[in-house]
Order: structure tokens, then sequence, then C-alpha cells
């Protein structure tokens, strides 16, 4: 069995009387993609926040790398660890994508160099723009590469393709399956199924803030015949069926 990277046990968040996620439990392993898949609202980025200690929550047991975690604070030996890649995530609009880059390495002593992400990821051509006039697929590539460059045991992909043409989303797949051939856990939530279905290893589905179905993709599609269809019917089905 691979090294759990990330393990959450009954993990709960409320937003006063209601309740966001209840008795979610999920792992990471070293090497591998899960796909968290719902809704919007299902609860798919509060689990994220919860887990990176964002905001309060309740739960049996959190343990990121190796380390257990009690409360908000995450020690500074685990957060160098840990990759993240938020939607909905900005940078200064003033600063060119090169400036971005060096700044965000120069805070990982053992990271990667701000030439080798301009590299890996095609940002060569627009290494001198400032990141307000790219367009939202190239601010999605400039987020990527930033949320790689500590180079993570385990890395959070908040819907990391939004806005991307085919050309840059397979580029980032092949980054995607770089970093889990390294090693690397990934946390994955996309609303495009076949990106789930082509990157996953495991798939877990939110649905009101309940994990309603999780395991390997070919555990989760069963006699579906797809993923997009097993999906469809998971969250479509009564909640008491």
């Amino acid at each position: 069995m691979s090294q759990i990277n990330l393990k959450v046990q009954s993990l709960n968040k409320h937003y006063g009387e209601k309740a966001a996620l209840t008795n979610v439990s999920l792992n990471a392993y070293a090497g591998e993609v899960i796909a968290v898949l719902g809704k919007n609202g299902a609860g798919k980025t509060t689990l994220i926040h919860s887990i990176l200690g964002m905001h309060d929550y309740e739960a049996q047991h959190l343990e990121v790398l190796g380390t257990q975690l009690n409360s908000q604070h995450r020690p500074l030996t685990i957060r160098q660890r840990v990759g993240v890649m938020m939607q909905l995530g900005t940078l200064n609009a003033n600063l060119t994508v090169a400036e971005q880059l060096d700044l965000f390495c120069s805070y990982y002593p053992s990271g990667a160099t701000p030439e080798v992400l301009l590299r890996e990821f095609d940002l060569t051509g627009i290494a001198k723009q400032r990141f307000g006039k790219l367009s939202g697929g190239q601010r999605q590539q400039v987020l990527f590469a930033i949320s790689v460059a500590g180079n993570p045991d385990l890395l959070f992909l908040d819907e990391p393709t939004v806005g991307m043409d085919v050309e840059a989303r397979h580029l980032l797949w092949e980054q995607i399956n770089k970093r889990r051939q390294h090693g690397c856990a990934l946390v994955l939530t996309t609303h495009y199924i076949e990106e789930a279905e082509r990157l996953a290893d495991r798939v877990a589905v939110l649905r009101d803030g309940q994990i309603i179905a999780q395991g390997s993709v070919n555990e989760v599609i069963a006699n579906h015949g797809s993923l997009e269809s097993a999906y469809l019917h998971l969250i479509r089905e009564p909640a008491h069926a």
C-alpha cells in the first residue's frame, strides 16, 4: 500500500446552523490523483479550505504528510510541502509573470527555479507580461506553475483548467501526471468529467456536503458505462434511496 499523504476522518464544517460538510472522510496516497466531484455548492472548495486550516472545522482525525493537525495552525514544515491552486486565485496585477515566479520560488529554498517553471509551463513567451494583462487561461497556467514552486508532496487543484484552451489544458494534464510519477498526492476538483476520468485514480462524489460515493474510477462507474453517467445518476438519486 502506498504512503498516505492526506488522511481525513469524519470532518464536519458548519456555517451557523447550516451544515456545509458532514462526516467527510477520504485519503490521498502518494503517487495518485483523487478527483472530488460535485455540483456548485456541494462543498468541494470548503473541504479544501478546511484541510488547509483556512477556517474552523471539526474532525475526528486530520493528518497531512504524517503530521496530525488539530487546529487551524499549520507548521511551516508542512506548509512548504503543500501546494495549492485555488479556483478564482489571483496575484498582484502589476508584476510580470517572471517576477511572480521569482517571488514565489524565493519562498522555497529547495524548490523549483523560475527558469524551470517558465520552460515547463510554456510561459517563456509571456514572461514579461503583467499578470493583470493575461487572459483567463494564461492566468491559470501561471497559478498552476506557482502551486508547484516548492515541489510539493501534496497538491490541491481547485478547478485548475477553467478558461484554458485545449493545448494549455493538455499541458497542465501532462504536468499533473509528472507530479504523480514523482510521488506527489493530488486532490483535484473539476466540473470536467472527462478530465476526472482521464486523470484520476480514485473519485469521491460530494452532494450537499456528504460523500455519497468513493472508490476507483472503475468502481464508481460500475454498471453505468462512463463516469459521466455514474456521476449524473449519483447526484440525481433521492437522498435516502
